[in-house]
């Protein structure tokens, strides 16, 4: 076992295969096949003393906790293609469970560490995610409680709404200084004049993708395609980068937009699909700082 596996040789801890359950976390260790079972990763953390942890993916929730553990030193993996888990589990004739799954990761990353990669590059990169996963559920929580005043007059209602709306702003401010700190949102913020939660959260969840896919598999990633029924959030949060260049007259993309609605008048659905063709744009730009660390041209 070699590669990304000898990074805990070189810290003297332990690789710590890791399953999030409901409410619990089941670990494996690199010298054991017993699995254990933790409330939080902070105790798995003391008790098992990790220099890796190797995961299949992060919950939302335990971002923070990932953050503060990352600035300890500890280094995360994560599964490139969550796909190959459950193929061999299904190849090795077992039920998904939490206990089968963190066993099998363990011997997908055995096998072949080069399909896991780093989560993060720096702890602020965690730091920009956890709070990123915040602004999504505040944000759509401030559209709630905008549609509650709409349909009421009362004073609270409007406070509440003013005052969600505040928070909202003040979270999305120290989301692009926090972020700033990021290469990749620094040169999308320098050459793109792009900035915001939107774009923390693309580039501080979806970094490595910019930097190791290519522009086919990336278009696939972010199914950047008209009328598609479900998106995912990913997709979704491109979609809205996009379309608020658009309203604020970005001055790269908005041009792109016009162009497209000129070609398209009186089309159904002309109106997102030149929004997607932004979209487009912007993902290709992105990649380009991504894997040329300069100015895409113009």
């Amino acid at each position: 076992m070699d590669g990304l596996a000898s990074v805990s040789r070189q810290a003297g801890g332990e690789v710590v295969y890791v399953d999030f359950g409901r409410n619990k976390i089941y670990a494996i260790t690199d010298e054991s096949n017993e699995v254990l079972v933790f409330n939080n990763l902070a105790e798995l953390a003391e008790r098992l003393k990790p220099a890796v942890i190797v995961l299949d993916c992060l919950p939302g929730k335990q971002q923070n906790a990932t953050a503060e553990l990352a600035k300890t030193g500890i280094i995360f993996l994560r599964l490139k293609d969550l796909k190959k888990l459950s193929e061999e589990r299904k190849n090795n004739g077992l039920r998904k469970s939490d206990e089968n799954d963190v066993v099998m990761l363990k011997t997908l990353f055995r096998r072949n560490s080069d399909n896991f990669q780093p989560l993060n590059e720096t702890s602020e990169e965690l730091t920009v995610r956890a709070l990123t996963e915040l602004w999504v559920q505040e944000a759509f929580l401030k559209k709630v409680s905008k549609q509650a005043r709409t349909n009421t007059s009362h004073p609270i209602a409007t406070e509440i709404q003013k005052t969600h709306r505040r928070l909202v702003e003040r979270l999305a401010e120290e989301i692009h200084r926090k972020a700033l700190k990021l290469p990749l949102y620094r040169l999308a913020f320098e050459h793109l004049g792009l900035k915001g939660p939107v774009l923390a959260y693309l580039l501080s969840h979806d970094g490595w993708a910019f930097k190791t896919l290519n522009s086919d598999k990336l278009q696939v990633r972010y199914q950047l395609v008209p009328l598609r029924r479900r998106r995912s959030k990913r997709s979704r949060l491109l979609i809205m980068l996009a379309n608020t260049a658009v309203l604020n007259n970005h001055p790269r993309y908005r041009p792109i937009f016009e162009k497209y609605m000129e070609r398209s008048q009186g089309q159904k659905y002309a109106y997102w699909k030149a929004i997607l063709r932004v979209a487009r744009r912007i993902l290709r730009d992105l990649h380009n700082l991504a894997r040329n660390t300069q100015t895409p041209e113009t």
